[in-house]
């Protein structure tokens, strides 16, 4: 290929955001991303961690630790090196690691054999400090030594949401400049459904469970509605089955009133919708939240907490209440609930909002922003 059309090269860092997970899915959204960038860059995937290929796109190769009994650090380090070696014989123009450690880590490393920007995306609550639930990098001195290092040293920071960025500015501190690049869904992907808010009510929930997803606060705040209008939950996602979960549903009274659907593979989840009234999401925090999006772009309103998309838009295209505030959460539903009119306005208005700044808007942005960073071509210390 001669130089003038030669296309741009990535070394994309990531720990299983494509082709990770149990159903080899990675972080959808991320894959969606770089899938399309795909079309303008040549991109050179580093997973540090064992991934499934079959689910990346060929247009994106892919470098994945060795095989041998060796530590972790020694593995990340091998596949550094490995990237480096591979500039040596087609240079890359851009590093991009998605999160913190190891690939923000070893990116740092990597900057300083082969003199490229780099930029650090957050997409995760890396720069937060959740104490009570042992989440967020900055709970663990050592890693957030680590984090505090690599969001002062990186080229550029990026979060994919104003909300991420707030906290992470509070929390490392930093007067840093931070980038919001959100990612966007493919909203081509979930369809459409008129609706109108009936009895019974169905909500939906999708998420594994976690402390970080709050799922105790979200099966109580439907336990609350439970009482005064008939309803359903129907929860998507692994983990459920175990006693804890079976012992809160009791004591809640709601054991007869939820389904379990368990994990189901991503292109299954926009039929999930379709008969959906209502997205119950509650976690204590979110970088951004692709289920939000892929709920609003399909007519299902969204009740939640104030973190990550949700605490961006607001009032004005959902539901929200502090995280952990089941009363509160659960008093604003039923106001929902008995206000068709609003039940349909937040349903189109959220829709529009999604439309708007979709996977296309999303990549094209980071399009910009990276040819931006190559052409500066400014690398730090």
């Amino acid at each position: 290929m001669n130089a003038s059309n030669r296309k741009p090269r990535i070394a994309l860092l990531g720990t299983g955001v494509l082709g990770g997970g149990s159903l080899g899915q990675g972080v959808p959204v991320v894959a969606n991303l770089f899938k399309r960038l795909s079309l303008q860059y040549d991109i050179v995937y580093y997973s540090y961690v064992p991934i499934d290929t079959t689910q990346i796109p060929a247009a994106i190769k892919v470098r994945q630790p060795v095989r041998w009994r060796l530590p972790g650090r020694v593995k990340y380090f091998c596949l550094t090196l490995r990237c480096a070696w591979d500039h040596l014989f087609r240079p890359f123009d851009i590093i991009f690691a998605v999160s913190v450690y190891p690939t923000g880590w070893y990116a740092l490393l990597l900057r300083r054999l082969i003199r490229k920007p780099l930029v650090v995306q957050l997409i995760a609550c890396e720069a937060a400090a959740l104490p009570d639930i042992g989440h967020g990098n900055l709970i663990i001195p050592w890693l957030a030594e680590i984090t505090r290092r690599v969001c002062a040293q990186t080229d550029e920071l990026v979060t994919i949401s104003d909300f991420q960025k707030e906290v992470a500015l509070r929390s490392l501190p930093t007067t840093r400049k931070i980038n919001t690049l959100i990612l966007g869904i493919d909203s081509k992907k979930f369809p459409y459904h008129q609706r109108e808010i009936s009895l019974p009510v169905q909500f939906l929930h999708i998420a594994y469970l976690s402390p970080i997803k709050d799922q105790e606060t979200m099966f109580k705040t439907f336990s609350i509605i439970s009482k005064s209008v008939a309803c359903r939950l129907t929860v998507i996602g692994d983990g459920y089955n175990i006693p804890r979960v079976r012992q809160l549903l009791e004591t809640l009274n709601i054991e007869n009133l939820v389904d379990f659907e368990g994990a189901i593979a991503q292109e299954k989840i926009p039929a999930c919708f379709q008969k959906a009234h209502i997205l119950l999401h509650t976690s204590r925090f979110e970088g951004s939240c692709a289920v939000v999006e892929e709920a609003m772009t399909s007519g299902v309103v969204v009740c939640g907490t104030a973190v990550g998309m949700l605490a961006d838009v607001g009032e004005r295209l959902a539901v929200v209440a502090a995280p952990g505030d089941a009363e509160g959460l659960a008093e604003r539903t039923l106001q929902l609930i008995a206000d068709p009119l609003r039940y349909n306005m937040l349903g189109r208005e959220a829709r529009q909002y999604v439309l708007s700044y979709n996977a296309d808007w999303a990549a094209e942005n980071y399009r910009l922003f990276i040819d931006s960073m190559i052409s500066k071509g400014n690398v730090g210390k």
